[in-house]
């Protein structure tokens, strides 16, 4: 088996993304034989932490470490082009595949030019892009794979306890738009005052948030639980009928998405990014604006006190959808192309 290196600047213990995901694949390969070492950036709980994954973990911003770990690799999976890694990756020319997980948009004269170089760095590696919206904005082309979820944690309940209405799970910034749930939310109210919300959570917003609330006074309809993860996260979403997804940003693609699908009944996403291609056919998707949030909510929430299906076939879609976006699955989507990249090299190796 060969030798893969995940060089990800931002890993476990972080939780985002861009963690779950590097992370999965680190775990899926190491379980099918390959030997996996991630190279990371992130500082560990503890080396008897990390001693519990099935692959090694080096924690460094060192670039001599970063070199070593690059010569014992076959190949090099960076997520997310990064210039930070790459001095080390061409010094060693060990082959490099870049997964992108968003489309490199700078700010500023640094930003922008960072931005150029990253971008057309694109061109001279393979690639693979978590969504259909992301190849699009991507120079050079991309394999599309897009990402998986947890299906040993995030699934349906045994014996379903749907308690609470609507739940948004996510980091507390702008971007994530709890601020549109919010007030969706207290438009919601006013056809349906037995309504509830669920904030889960933290971040810098979460006061503002808070104050939102208490300003339209609907403070003892929405909840906020704070960072919740594991088994607990599952359980509290399970609680709740709906997941809505108000992102105002391009999401590059949308893991949460799946593991709202996966637990509760039905989904109300923007239409921004790859988050169309997250949600498929499993869920609602409207404009991101208040009121266009709002009406999906009510729609959701009366169709769901009618006793009615959500959808017809909703769970034959929900696990054909699912199916797709199994580690197994998206992992192997990933083997392949590594494997196209490293044939060639061992085989001249071996000439």
């Amino acid at each position: 088996m060969s030798n893969i290196c995940i060089f990800s600047r931002t890993f476990y213990p972080n939780i985002g993304g861009l963690e779950r995901i590097a992370q999965i694949l680190a775990s899926y390969a190491a379980s099918l034989g390959y030997q996996v070492e991630v190279v990371t950036d992130t500082h560990g709980k503890s080396d008897e932490d990390d001693r519990r994954f099935p692959f090694m973990i080096t924690r460094t911003s060192d670039y001599k470490v970063r070199v070593q770990a690059f010569k014992r690799a076959d190949v090099v999976l960076f997520m997310n082009v990064s210039l930070h890694g790459m001095l080390a990756a061409i010094v060693t020319d060990t082959p490099v595949i870049f997964s992108h997980h968003g489309i490199y948009r700078g700010r500023g004269l640094v930003g922008k030019l960072l931005e150029l170089v990253k971008r057309q760095l694109t061109r001279f590696y393979s690639n693979i892009s978590v969504s259909q919206f992301v190849a699009k904005n991507i120079p050079a082309a991309s394999v599309v794979i897009h990402n998986a979820y947890d299906n040993t944690l995030f699934k349906q309940p045994e014996h379903p306890a749907r308690v609470r209405d609507f739940v948004f799970c996510g980091r507390l910034v702008t971007d994530k738009g709890a601020d549109m749930a919010i007030q969706a939310f207290a438009r919601v109210l006013e056809s349906l005052p037995d309504a509830s919300l669920t904030i889960i959570g933290d971040g810098p917003e979460r006061q503002t948030l808070q104050a939102l609330a208490q300003g339209f006074g609907i403070s003892e309809k929405v909840r906020f639980t704070g960072k919740l993860g594991g088994q607990d996260l599952v359980v509290e979403l399970q609680r709740h009928v709906c997941m809505v997804v108000p992102s105002l940003w391009e999401e590059p693609f949308g893991i949460a998405a799946l593991e709202g699908i996966a637990c509760c009944e039905t989904i109300i996403a923007t239409r921004r990014g790859g988050l169309p291609e997250a949600v498929g056919d499993c869920g609602l998707l409207v404009e991101p604006a208040v009121d266009r949030m709002a009406d999906a909510m009510i729609a959701v929430a009366k169709t769901w006190r009618s006793g009615e299906d959500l959808s017809e076939k909703a769970e034959e879609v929900r696990n054909i959808h699912l199916g797709r976006h199994t580690p197994e699955t998206v992992t192997r989507k990933y083997l392949d192309v590594i494997e196209q990249v490293i044939s060639p090299r061992q085989n001249l190796e071996r000439s």
